[in-house]
């Protein structure tokens, strides 16, 4: 929405014509810029542990493959120039090694101990199917799962430890 150009008298007028209510026209104003700033922050890729937000992290990352070297399970590769996690075949430990080998400060152990990572269960899992399996529940080093699959996001650090024990392969990190 362009708010470019638009004064009072518009938003009275606005709001006369279209019968919204001054509450509802600053909902949609304030959840456009909401949006808008969820976008900007928006992870083009799997980042590592404690990057920085995305428009920060793309400045900052070059590549170098510092914390590649440094990462002990080798989760991290280079693609497009800078770091992504890939939680393919191990969870990450969260040491923060990555962190502190980055120069640039694109991973600090300043920024959030989380890869922002958050499973999603497909069809194929039991639990979803009526059957009984607690495996990524159990698994889960921070107890972010819940019986019913619903993932405690202030809990959940993005670890991929779900991930990794799901026999099944019914867990994406998205």
């Amino acid at each position: 929405m362009n708010m470019q150009g638009r004064n009072e008298q518009y938003y009275e007028a606005y709001l006369n014509h279209k019968q919204i209510s001054r509450r509802g026209l600053l909902r949609i104003l304030f959840h456009s810029v909401d949006k808008g700033q969820k976008e900007y922050n928006s992870r083009l890729a799997d980042r590592p542990p404690f990057a920085a937000e995305e428009h920060l992290f793309l400045v900052a990352c070059t590549g170098c493959g510092d914390c590649i070297q440094a990462c002990p399970h080798n989760l991290i590769q280079i693609q497009r120039q800078k770091a992504v996690l890939e939680l393919d075949y191990m969870s990450c430990s969260l040491c923060g090694k990555c962190a502190e080998s980055c120069s640039t400060n694109a991973l600090n152990i300043a920024f959030k101990r989380d890869t922002e990572l958050r499973p999603s269960f497909s069809s194929e899992c039991l639990v979803k199917q009526g059957q009984f399996c607690t495996m990524c529940q159990d698994k889960c080093p921070q107890q972010a799962i819940s019986e019913n699959l619903v993932v405690n996001d202030e809990l959940c650090n993005g670890c991929g430890e779900c991930k990794i024990s799901c026999f099944l392969s019914a867990i994406q990190l998205v």
